[in-house]
């Protein structure tokens, strides 16, 4: 045997194997340009693209066919599993794109969510990625209308299809009950008030408002105009944009206006100048309209004016000065109150015309309730020192006079439950159409985010996913086929 050879061949092998493993640490970018983690190959936590664990929450790699095709993948056996995207250009796209391959066999209750890294530390912008729920919905209950965006599923027996969304709407009346997705923009607002409700020309709130809010209003002519006063609080560093649409009953955006930053990204803590801004919007037909304020917390709504009598904020606020507020209730609600600062610790006084009750805001950070119960008279709300955040699926006005019932039929947000459906005795449910491609017991599903929205640390954006529960964390074990990233 020559040993002299076998000598010179040593370094050879050796350099040979590091240059593989290197080429395997390589971010190799798919011939469509997308990233690919080949979840359970010997390279899916080696390269820029890969997983990154922890390996205690994914099993070996697994083998099985897909056809004629063998496939390798790895049971996620724990709420989060931490994946990550390296690419020297991610800050040129403007939207990143996740799609995974995975096995429904989530149990009931599950939800598949994916968090993209939004913040320094452990802060993440979590999406829906799949939710079974609407699968079994499907096997369950008619679908009587559907297009690319929603449908809509019938609970009840006999009822007809329909090919328009409006006129489904228009068969709905007091005694329906219809839930609706949150992430679904469509609403089957009532169409006519009586005469003697329209009372005033414009409605005005001076109450200054903190974040994003959602009103409704009543057009009773053929246009509307909206007037707005934004203010940064430039508690926070990062642009403070306020983007406000007005949307019809069935989605459709009729008018829209961007207020951008002041100029000042900092987060000196000092109250920036007094923005506004006018939008109007013609040729309408009389209903009720959404008015969407997307802003984030380090922005204030210092005045709102819209060209109607009737004007309701929905389900949550956020107010920052003292103000009163008008609510009613056909049946017992609760409502959580909360404030984030001592300036905000006070005595909340609710009034229905024949009680009062009070809720002591005590503690920081901390949701107290309240109970608002039926009562055939508008019931307020007296905030003496504002800084409250208040959550409920109720209707809020700042006027007595701007209050109104804005739905043809009992409207409230959907849980994915189906005891939750009996118990609140849902005719209808609308949803958004997933994006989800079924293929012999995997399905491929995805979801997107804005590439503005996320923390990118030496180019480097780190994923989570999140295969989540209520109330019960535990038996997760989910096939994971492979994950795929794409930049646009």
């Amino acid at each position: 045997m020559n040993y002299n050879k076998i000598h010179l061949l040593i370094p050879l092998i050796l350099f040979s194997y590091l240059l593989i493993m290197n080429l395997q640490s390589i971010n190799m970018q798919e011939k469509d340009g997308s990233y690919l983690i080949d979840v359970g190959s010997r390279n899916d936590m080696l390269r820029g693209t890969r997983l990154t664990g922890p390996e205690d929450r994914i099993s070996e790699a697994f083998n099985d066919r897909f056809g004629d095709k063998k496939i390798n993948f790895r049971n996620f056996t724990s709420r989060f599993v931490y994946f990550q995207l390296e690419e020297p250009g991610i800050r040129n796209a403007s939207t990143v794109r996740v799609q995974i391959r995975f096995k429904d066999e989530l149990a009931k209750g599950y939800v598949f969510k994916v968090g993209a890294h939004s913040a320094p530390q452990w802060n993440y912008k979590w999406n829906l990625l799949y939710d079974p729920f609407q699968r079994q919905l499907e096997e369950e209950y008619d679908t009587i209308y559907t297009d690319n965006n929603i449908s809509v599923y019938s609970l009840n027996d006999n009822d007809p299809t329909y090919s328009d969304l409006k006129d489904f709407f228009s068969k709905l009346d007091a005694k329906n009950t219809l839930a609706i997705h949150p992430s679904v923009s469509l609403f089957p607002g009532t169409d006519k008030l009586q005469k003697d409700e329209i009372t005033a020309l414009n409605t005005t709130v001076n109450t200054t408002l903190r974040g994003r809010h959602t009103f409704l209003t009543f057009v009773d002519g053929n246009e509307i105009s909206v007037d707005i006063e934004k203010q940064d609080l430039n508690w926070y560093n990062g642009t403070d944009d306020l983007k406000m649409e007005i949307v019809s009953g069935t989605g459709e955006t009729v008018a829209s206006l961007l207020i951008p930053d002041d100029g000042d990204a900092t987060d000196h803590r000092g109250l920036g100048k007094t923005q506004t801004s006018h939008v109007r919007a013609t040729g309408l037909d009389a209903g009720t309209y959404k008015i969407i304020v997307d802003a984030n917390d380090d922005t204030l709504i210092k005045k709102l004016q819209v060209s109607s009598s009737k004007l309701i904020a929905e389900n949550n606020l956020f107010v920052y000065t003292p103000t009163k507020l008008f609510t009613w209730t056909e049946e017992e609600r609760s409502v959580s109150l909360m404030t984030l600062h001592k300036e905000g610790l006070q005595e909340i006084e609710i009034n229905n015309g024949n009680t009062t009750s009070n809720v002591t805001i005590d503690r920081i950070a901390v949701a107290q309730y309240a109970k608002i119960v039926p009562s055939s008279n508008l019931q307020g709300i007296n905030v003496p020192a504002g800084d409250l955040k208040i959550a409920s699926h109720m209707y809020f006005s700042f006027t007595e006079g701007s209050y109104f019932e804005p739905m043809k039929c009992n409207v409230i947000p959907l849980e994915n439950n189906f005891d939750w459906l009996k118990k609140n005795n849902v005719d209808y449910v609308i949803m958004n159409n997933r994006s989800v491609i079924s293929e012999n017991g995997w399905v491929i599903a995805e979801t997107e985010w804005n590439i503005d929205d996320l923390y990118i640390r030496n180019n480097v954006l780190d994923f989570s996913t999140n295969i989540e529960h209520p109330t019960d964390p535990s038996q997760i074990e989910i096939p994971v086929d492979w994950i795929r990233i794409i930049l646009e």
